[in-house]
């Protein structure tokens, strides 16, 4: 039971606070970075960090060890990270044919 909370509220807080800014943050630093503007890192650790907080909370609530959680949830903030960012890419390769 305590995993289910854990799984759901790691999905509230990712939905609801982190999803859209994480995306815009991991897409403009990635964008700034290509074009030459390493202040753009600072984007990209911020998106990667937002990344990793919904999993860092519902790993902590799940098994109230710290260390575990934010150790994998390092891991997890990766793939979620990464897939935010290929999910905005392919927004925006279907809206380039409209003027987006």
């Amino acid at each position: 039971m305590r995993l289910l909370w854990a799984v759901v509220a790691g999905l509230v807080i990712a939905a609801l606070l982190f999803e859209p800014t994480m995306v815009w943050t991991l897409g403009v630093g990635v964008y700034l970075v290509a074009a030459g503007e390493f202040s753009g890192l600072w984007m990209i650790v911020t998106g990667y960090g937002l990344a990793c907080l919904p999993s860092a909370f519902g790993l902590l609530i799940a098994t109230g060890r710290f260390w575990l959680s934010l150790t994998h949830s390092l891991w997890i903030g990766i793939l979620y990270g990464l897939a935010g960012f290929l999910l905005l890419d392919q927004i925006l390769g279907v809206l380039a044919p409209y003027g987006w």
